[in-house]
């Protein structure tokens, strides 16, 4: 399947994985990765060289591309963006904050966003893509949700964006 994003990510599926904090490790990573998707691994509240750990595990499994997705209000967030520079980390998504600083890296940049002017935001400041996360992605986000966000972000970005929380039915 070839979409914008697929390309983009060099990837086969449309599909990213979440990057839930302590969920998201390498195991699970490189499993999505290997079957077409984006696999992700969660910086979280990690020690910085337990990610680097983490990066090179998932580096033994797949040769596929994946990610770290890193809050960017992390304490250590200076420590983690020169790791994953260092790592050869292919893209990053990243929540609460600026995604500027792995751009001249080369690395692709993905930002979560919950709201049309914060999507505006991130493309000017160069996203790859874009995470448009509704409030069913564990209320921790904003107060849209994801079904009325999404579209309002579409209409509003020139860049791909990926539909994220909550999304089910019965």
């Amino acid at each position: 399947m070839k979409t914008a994003l697929t390309e983009l990510l060099n990837i086969e599926y449309p599909v990213i994985q979440g990057g839930m904090s302590w969920v998201a490790e390498y195991h699970l990573a490189s499993a999505v990765s290997e079957a077409g998707g984006l696999g992700l691994i969660a910086a979280g509240g990690a020690p910085v060289e337990g990610l680097r750990e983490q990066i090179r595990e998932a580096k033994k499994l797949t040769k596929k591309p994946f990610g770290v997705n890193i809050m960017l209000m992390h304490p250590q967030v200076d420590e983690i963006a020169k790791l994953v520079v260092e790592e050869g980390v292919q893209v990053v998504t990243t929540g609460a904050g600026s995604p500027d600083m792995w751009k001249e890296a080369g690395i692709k940049v993905i930002p979560v966003v919950a709201s049309v002017a914060m999507a505006k935001r991130m493309e000017r400041c160069g996203a790859d893509a874009l995470v448009a996360e509704g409030t069913e992605a564990g209320g921790h986000i904003g107060e849209t949700t994801t079904l009325v966000l999404v579209p309002q972000i579409v209409d509003a970005v020139n860049i791909p964006v990926i539909a994220a929380g909550g999304i089910a039915d019965g």
